[in-house]
Parts: structure tokens; sequence; C-alpha cells
């Protein structure tokens, strides 16, 4: 068969992407979630599929996997048993040595899925979190396509790189983000993960030798930090691809059969338009129990009902979450313990408003349901996603405005939720843009990833750009 002919017998093939999320469930999901949609494009079509997809990870997370896709399952042998990276313990060989464990299980199994399909010149890309600095090797040395996908915003991103390029010598606490940044925001020095920036060159040097970068975010969102973020990438010119709001379904989602509604959304159903608070601090973002019987106290003075779903890992005394759970009563719903169905509460007509640690895909399901944010950041990137909704979209308003270390009070609370709701104190007109803007950017984001929509085109683009490849020799790293 001479070389033409593999390029032509397989011109017609589906492009199979490989995804390699990184071991922790709020990167995972993400990914995870494209992959499905992937595999959703390619058995749509019954003559020529678009896309086939297949994840690449470990048996703890293959159990967190679409059942549409097929998992390339991997044994993780981390001391102490780790399977997820959040849980880690706060030591400082911790993350060097679960990273090194990942790459241990995980390159081998994405070499062998490459492999498997790449065989007869079958066209073949390699999709991966951000953190896999190996992964575009890997690719590479296959002789496939590698695209970087982040699983954060393109606005915090490109926040981290104009801080590790052009951060200035600085003698005050707060100061603005350099490097001729799309908008002059400031930044309080508490607020820089320093441990972020320590590693970020090693997650350029590894981006550089990729093809494309992907963001989960939206361009009503993000267009102009994402287009900052591609004139800093080192190496030669690529793409910068916004294909969000990208997040997993609700595995509990109701079906058409008439399965009964989460209790959650039951209760909301008697609630007012626009009267609930929603409380959430992720799945891996826990308060410690001092910490957590202020936020209660707070809830319950501000006079707003609210449902407050409780980390099933609180910090501190064990029995704590249960405790709290008790303080449900008919104006205030506490959830501990279990899953709750979080895009379906923030898409209630009941909610006006949601108090959050700021997690970007807890961020962009806001968003798409258009409801206003008072941010509380914990750690890492969540501060630059503060400032990014508080300074840039104008969606937000903070709970703290200092002294990131201190427990957060009662009062506080309340004095934010009166800001987020509405008080007799609360200047209307700010109030009313606020949630206008929410709802318009809303809109916006449903509208991205709809037929046609901004986000659907850019992975339709990328999708394209990829399958281009097939059948060439030259550099997979450049698209000319």
């Amino acid at each position: 068969m001479s070389q033409s002919e593999p390029e032509r017998s397989h011109a017609d093939s589906p492009l199979h992407l490989v995804f390699v999320p990184f071991l922790e469930r709020s990167h995972f999901a993400p990914l995870a979630a494209k992959a499905a949609s992937s595999a959703a494009a390619g058995a749509e079509h019954e003559v020529a599929a678009t896309t086939t997809a297949a994840i690449v990870t470990t048996a703890h997370f293959a159990a967190l996997a679409p059942a549409s896709v097929p998992v390339h399952a991997a044994p993780l042998r981390c001391p102490g048993g780790y399977e997820d990276f959040s849980l880690l313990p706060d030591d400082a060989s911790a993350a060097p040595t679960f990273f090194a464990a990942a790459e241990a299980a995980l390159a081998p199994a994405l070499t062998a899925a490459i492999r498997a399909h790449h065989h007869g010149g079958r066209p073949v890309a390699v999709v991966s979190d951000a953190v896999l600095y190996w992964a575009p090797r890997v690719a590479r040395d296959c002789g496939v396509p590698h695209v970087t996908f982040h699983t954060i915003g393109a606005f915090a991103a490109a926040a981290m790189v104009a801080l590790h390029l052009y951060r200035p010598e600085v003698h005050t606490d707060r100061f603005a983000v350099p490097g001729g940044f799309p908008r002059p925001v400031t930044i309080h020095r508490a607020q820089v993960n320093e441990e972020a920036l320590a590693h970020l060159p090693l997650f350029r040097a590894a981006e550089a030798q990729s093809c494309a970068v992907v963001f989960n975010s939206v361009a009503a969102l993000d267009a102009d930090f994402a287009a900052y973020y591609r004139s800093q990438l080192p190496g030669t010119p690529k793409e910068v691809f916004l294909v969000g709001p990208t997040v997993s379904p609700s595995p509990l989602a109701v079906a058409s059969g008439g399965t009964e509604r989460d209790p959650i959304l039951q209760w909301l159903d008697g609630r007012d338009e626009g009267s609930v608070v929603y409380v959430c601090f992720g799945s891996t973002c826990s308060l410690g129990e001092t910490q957590l019987r202020e936020l209660a106290t707070g809830l319950r003075a501000s006079g707003r009902p609210f449902v407050w779903v409780v980390s099933t890992t609180p910090r501190g005394d064990g029995g704590c979450a249960e405790r709290e759970a008790r303080a449900s009563s008919n104006d205030g719903m506490v959830v501990a313990g279990r899953w709750a169905p979080q895009a379906e509460i923030l898409a209630h007509r009941a909610v006006g408003g949601f108090v959050t640690h700021c997690g970007w895909n807890s961020v962009l399901e806001a968003v798409s349901a258009g409801v206003p944010l008072a941010t509380w950041p914990l750690r890492a990137e969540q501060f630059l996603n503060e400032l990014f909704l508080v300074e840039v979209l104008r969606v937000g308003v903070r709970v703290r405005e200092s002294d990131l270390e201190a427990v957060v009070p009662a009062d506080a609370v309340v004095r934010a939720v009166g800001r987020l709701m509405g008080d007799d104190q609360q200047d209307e007109e700010v109030l009313a843009a606020r949630k206008a803007r929410s709802r318009e950017l809303g809109a916006a984001a449903r509208a991205a990833v709809a037929e046609g929509g901004s986000s659907s085109g850019d992975w339709a683009r990328l999708v394209y750009e990829l399958k281009a490849f097939h059948g060439r020799h030259n550099d997979p790293q450049t698209y000319k």
C-alpha cells in the first residue's frame, strides 16, 4: 500500500480524542464532560462521524467517568494510598510525590491508548490538563498533536503569567497586575499564589510543545484575557480556544420517566422567586468548626431563606456538619454528607444569590444561571476569580476585604448577604445593575454552547484543525 492510500482510507475516519484529566475532582469533571460530548458527537453522525473519545485515568476516577466514554484505567501507586490530589495532607513532599506517581501511572497508559487507535494512520489527538507537564512529550513521541486544556478561566491564567513575567518590586500590600494587562486591576500581596508561580515555568515549557490551548471559559467573559494569554505564549505561535462552560451533567439528573426530584429542589419549589441564598464551598474546600458556627449564625441572622451545602470533610470536629444540619428549619436547609445538584439549584427560580469559594466550576455554573455571587475565596486561583467577578464582570460582592487568615464573623456574613440580595441600606441602582449584568452574562454563556455559539464554534474549529494533521509528517506542534 502506498503512502497516500492509508491517508485516503482513513480520510473520513472520526478524530479520536484521548483526554487525560488531572487526578483531582474539580479538574476531572470538565475534561470528562468534554470527552462525553465528543463521544456523543461521533455517535450522532451515521455517515461521517466527527469525533470519538476515551479517557486515560486511574481506577478511582474511572468510577466517575461518563458511561458513554471508554476508559483506560491505570493503577496509581502513591505513598499513603492517596487517589485524589485535593485530599493530600499539608506536607511539602506530598505534592511532588503525587505528581511523580501520577506520571508513572498515566504516561504508559496514554502511550498505549494512543497506539491502540493510531495504528494504520487513524487520526488521534491528545487533550490533557495543563498541569500534566509530561503529556505533550508523550504525544510528541507518538507522533500525534497535543492540546493543553486549562480547567481555570483565561483571566486567572493570564494574571498568573503577567505576575510571573513582569512582577515589579512592590512596597505596598496592593499593586496593579503588570505587563500591559487588558484591565487595570489590583491584587493584594497575600492573594498571590506563590507556589503556583514557582511551578509556572515548568507548565509553560510543556505548553510550548502543544499545538493549541483550550480554556473552559466563554468569549463573552474572557476574550480579552485569552488574547493576552496567547500574546504571552512561549514558542511557536498557536491558537487559544474558549470552549466553555464545560461542566459535568448532574449524575442524579431527573429522568424523563418521572424520577422524584431532589429534596433540595422540592424545598426550593415552595420559596419566592429570587429569595433564597445558596451557600457552598465545593467538595474539597472545608471550613474549620469555629468558622462553620459563625457562618451558621450569620445565615440565620440574615433573615433570608438559605440552602447551605456543607462539605463532607470539615476540618476540626468531624461531628460539626451533623450539628449544623440540625439548624435546618422552615427558613433554611442545611445539607451535609451527600452530593447536591448544584447546577440545578443555581438554575432554580427561587435562588437569588450564591455565597461561594470561587472555584472556577462553581463560577461557571453561577454565571450560566445568571446568579450574582458573594465571593469568599480560600486558596489557589480562587482569589483571582474573586477579582474577576467583583472588579471586571461586576457580578460579585466580597464577603471580606482584608485579613485573609481571620475567621469571618457572623455580622460580616449578614452584611455580605444583605449586599448580595438587597437590603434597606443598599443602593438600588447598584443592585439592579449587578442583577442585570448577571442575567446578561448568563444568556451569553448559554448561547455560547448552543448550536452556532462561540464556544461550539471554537471547538468545531479546533477539531477541524486537529484532523488536518492526519497524513502530515511535519512537526505536530504547529498547524501551518
